[in-house]
């Protein structure tokens, strides 16, 4: 009986152990792949200015720099998740 109920605990913890940490593992991968898409996000506003402008230069330079804001803020939050993941273990 005494077998019983530590096997009993013993699986009931890494049961727990294991559900927080697969919270925590998507929160990593998802903020790691912000990290690496975020260039995406510089070609992406670039073909969306030039598709709608009159002047192309004006266009390209416009879609550039909302794009690199973009890209820069995607990268910000995207460390965040990276950085805080191992947090969501401590305050569950």
């Amino acid at each position: 009986m005494k077998r019983f109920i530590f096997v009993f605990l013993v699986l009931s913890l890494l049961t727990f152990s294991f559900s927080s940490f697969a919270d925590t593992a998507s929160k990593f991968k998802g903020g790691f792949k912000e990290v690496i898409l975020s260039p995406l996000k510089v070609s992406d506003n670039v073909k969306a200015e030039t598709a709608n402008a009159k002047f192309l230069p004006f266009a390209l330079a416009g879609g550039f720099l909302k794009g690199s804001f973009y890209m820069a803020k995607q990268i910000v939050t995207g460390t965040l998740d990276v950085v805080t993941s191992p947090l969501d273990m401590i305050h569950k």
